[in-house]
């Protein structure tokens, strides 16, 4: 893919992609590490640009921040999955979606609600959702964003610390908020078998976790080696193109046909070749 990292969209550019739906929503599957089954699929977002291809996350996101268009874009983004599991079929029901928000939107009084009543108006139970705070920006009034997340919380979202152990992240967050699962940064994730510091630090995420009754999600799974050390160390569940690359929703719901029946969990060879 040819890189354009550096390239300065402008605001127009940026607002009429939005206003076009050119930024779509792929979904990555998250992997129970015990049953082998997916439970849960991350929402991200691509910019499928039509004189560039799909352009990932990294080549708009902190402009959208920088540009005040990222309400926006999350706005566009949310419809697009609550469409889809409002319309889903059998083998999507059961699992639950997380969503990227950055804390710009979240920290904006009216946002809760906002979510809430956007995805209760789909029919769909808020339960099924999973907020993942981003770190990509500050929000400039933590108290706000603590009390829309303590809102979403209570309307029963789930809450991700995303990206734990970077940025933003310390104990001092998981203390102050209303965090439901923890996700473990690829970077302590890629060759922990042969990375003794790695190792300690993500027996003690994961212990804590346990303590504080927190899923655990290890990021960035790329080999079997991988899997099956987060596996050891009782990590709830797992992500990363071993498991599943990000996916569009067409093939998302062929992903889970063919791992939904019994005889294919447990981390087949079938599984693995996903995506």
């Amino acid at each position: 893919m040819e890189n354009f990292s550096n390239y300065q969209w402008s605001r127009y550019e940026l607002l009429s992609a939005i206003q076009d739906k050119q930024f779509v929503p792929y979904f990555q599957p998250k992997i129970d590490l015990v049953s082998g089954l997916p439970v849960c699929s991350e929402t991200l977002a691509r910019w499928i640009h039509p004189d560039r291809g799909i352009l990932p996350p990294s080549q708009f996101i902190e402009l959208m921040e920088r540009m005040d268009l990222i309400d926006q874009l999350t706005d566009s983004l949310l419809h697009q999955l609550l469409e889809y599991v409002q319309d889903s079929n059998e083998c999507c029901a059961e699992i639950g979606f997380a969503i990227n928000i950055s804390p710009l939107t979240l920290g904006k009084a009216h946002m809760a609600n906002h979510i809430c009543s956007l995805v209760k108006s789909y029919g769909v139970a808020c339960e099924r959702i999973t907020i993942e705070v981003t770190e990509t920006a500050c929000s400039k009034d933590f108290a706000s964003l603590l009390a829309s997340l303590d809102r979403l919380r209570t309307q029963g979202f789930g809450i991700s610390a995303d990206d734990f152990g970077v940025g933003y992240s310390s104990l001092q967050e998981l203390n102050r908020m209303p965090f439901t699962e923890i996700k473990i940064d690829r970077m302590f994730v890629g060759g922990i078998s042969n990375n003794q510091k790695s190792q300690a630090i993500l027996e003690f995420v994961v212990q804590l976790a346990d303590r504080l009754h927190m899923r655990t999600v290890a990021e960035g799974i790329e080999t079997r080696g991988e899997l099956e050390f987060v596996q050891a160390l009782g990590c709830s569940q797992g992500q990363g193109f071993y498991l599943g690359s990000p996916m569009t929703y067409p093939d998302l719901q062929d992903y889970l046909n063919a791992t939904a029946s019994p005889e294919m969990a447990g981390f087949t060879d079938l599984q693995y070749c996903r995506g």
